[in-house]
């Protein structure tokens, strides 16, 4: 089922073919540009008849590189005229208006169709569920301008043309100036937007934002959903995250100056330079943020090995790993089939090895009762009474959150492992409803998101933590990165929020997710149960606290 957009814009007329696009950045707000008549460019006001250069899209009134068919949609999941934007997280813009294709802005249909459960139906075929030949918009005797609402059995009444709401049992105007919003929070023309249920102008100075974050005026960009002056230090950033001077902090789209402080790190020449998590240098103190460890030059996540040291970094420090009783190497390998359980080594063939999971069997647990969880293409084990997810304990394993099976991850087209990890310095891209799934470095990201570099897409400069999440619901794609408000934050260490896991949260080890979704220390005295109702030193797990 298509998902409207928010803010998609409306037909004026009959269905119009949207001028092709490839894809590009669709972060950063969108501001006016140039002289009075410069139109067509990205960052410029479209031109005649929504037109835009190559490239670009015609959203919000603004040339934009996203909004178009098959790009990214544009902030706030707009698109141009003539597409709708679909998939969970940005988005894609796909075509709308034809027979069987979603409405479009405003419930627009092309050719006279007929918007009916926000679908499209074509003039002269009968309006599903509603009865009655559609024609110019209508369903026969209701859902046109000044006919009655249409009535649906089950459900609320509809009105079927565009530029009508149902309002009082009649279909009465919406989205013009001044006029309610129409389905959709959506309004009639690229110079309104919805504001407070009402079609006002905007673009302009001190105005609201138009769809896809647009300002059109000269020096302006969106900034608190108000168009303002862009690109000083303290104002929000212009067109494709610019500055004067200085630095666009991607973490809350404001333009810092050099030697100041960004969100996250410091604003060095043109870039907030950040320190502290997996991939990134060491901070001063060769530290690192969550309970990582510096390896000499760059941090490594608390469960991950620092390189060529055949240890593991555990909560800050770097230990001996892989055998019974000890930290679990990266990937939760354990030595001789062993098997890892909230973080620690337990030995096959040794009875309850694997806690309150039962006895490990060469990278599997066996309960004293039911069947064995954790091992390749078994169910995954539960994560237990707090908020862990279900996870498995044989090395280089996953749980697949459709269907709570382990399989193999962080190769190239594999499943990402848990924390969002890919090996080799790969991206874990989230598309639609899939799972979660790897790609090389050096190879291109999904949704014409650019090339897969060190965990980040478009080169790089997408998707790791500080920067933004990438667009074409792509999201965040380096290691213990997750998305918040569309910037990448770091998650999965201690005290930090915990990473999107399988029906549950996950924490790197040796941490489960918490209170307040924050990653914490377990299974000590009176601290949180770790995955799986484990607790050390012979406690017992109850109500979520090892006692």
């Amino acid at each position: 089922m298509h998902t409207r957009t928010l803010a998609a814009i409306l037909f004026v007329a009959t269905l119009a073919l949207a001028a092709p696009g490839c894809g590009g950045d669709s972060s950063g707000n969108g501001n006016g540009d140039g002289g009075v008549n410069a139109c067509g460019a990205l960052g410029t006001a479209c031109c005649a008849g929504r037109s835009c250069d190559t490239g670009g899209a015609c959203v919000g009134g603004l040339c934009q590189a996203c909004g178009g068919p098959g790009q990214a949609c544009c902030a706030g999941r707009a698109c141009d005229a003539n597409d709708i934007c679909t998939g969970n997280g940005d988005g894609v813009c796909t075509h709308c208006g034809l027979p069987g294709e979603a409405c479009c802005g405003a419930s627009t249909c092309g050719a006279g169709g007929c918007c009916v459960n926000d679908l499209c139906t074509g003039a002269g075929s009968t309006c599903p569920i509603i009865g009655g030949m559609c024609g110019a918009g209508s369903c026969g005797t209701c859902g046109g301008a000044g006919q009655p609402c249409c009535a649906v059995a089950g459900g609320p009444a509809q009105c079927t043309a565009p530029n009508v709401a149902c309002a009082g049992g009649q279909c009465a105007a919406c989205g013009g100036p001044g006029q309610p919003c129409c389905a959709g929070d959506s309004c009639g023309s690229d110079g309104l937007t919805c504001s407070q249920g009402v079609c006002a102008q905007c673009g302009g100075p001190g105005q609201p934002c138009c769809a896809g974050r647009a300002c059109t005026g000269s020096g302006l960009a969106c900034g608190d959903n108000i168009c303002q002056q862009c690109g000083g230090p303290g104002q929000p950033c212009c067109f494709g995250s610019s500055c004067s001077a200085g630095c666009c902090d991607a973490l809350n789209d404001r333009c810092v100056a050099s030697g100041a402080a960004c969100t996250a790190g410091m604003c060095t020449g043109t870039q907030c330079t950040t320190c502290g998590a997996p991939g990134q240098a060491c901070c001063p103190g060769n530290s690192c943020n969550g309970g990582g460890c510096c390896d000499g030059t760059s941090c490594v996540a608390s469960g991950d090995a620092p390189a060529g040291s055949g240890m593991v970094c555990q909560a800050g420090t770097v230990v001996a790993c892989g055998g019974a009783g000890q930290a679990c190497c990266q990937t939760s390998t354990c030595a001789a089939g062993g098997c890892c359980v909230a973080g620690t080594c337990g030995a096959s063939g040794v009875a309850m090895s694997c806690s309150t999971l039962g006895t490990c069997n060469n990278g599997s647990c066996t309960p004293t009762a039911g069947a064995a969880c954790g091992g390749p293409g078994q169910p995954c084990c539960a994560g237990g009474q707090g908020n862990a997810s279900d996870f498995c304990v044989g090395a280089g394993l996953a749980c697949n959150p459709d269907n709570r099976q382990c399989q193999t991850c962080g190769g190239p087209g594999q499943p990402c492992c848990e924390g969002n990890s890919c090996a080799a310095g790969g991206c874990c891209q989230h598309v639609n409803n899939d799972q979660p799934t790897c790609v090389a470095a050096g190879a291109a990201c999904a949704a014409n998101q650019g090339m897969c570099t060190g965990g980040g897409c478009q080169g790089g400069t997408c998707g790791r933590v500080g920067q933004r999440s990438c667009g074409g619901g792509v999201g965040c794609t380096a290691p213990y990165s997750d998305s918040d408000n569309g910037a990448c934050r770091a998650c999965g260490g201690s005290g930090q929020r915990c990473c999107n896991g399988a029906d549950g949260d996950f924490c790197a080890a040796p941490f489960t997710c918490g209170q307040n979704n924050t990653c914490t220390t377990c299974g000590g005295a009176g601290q949180a149960c770790c995955p799986g109702n484990t607790c050390s030193g012979g406690r017992t797990c109850t109500q979520n606290r090892c006692n």
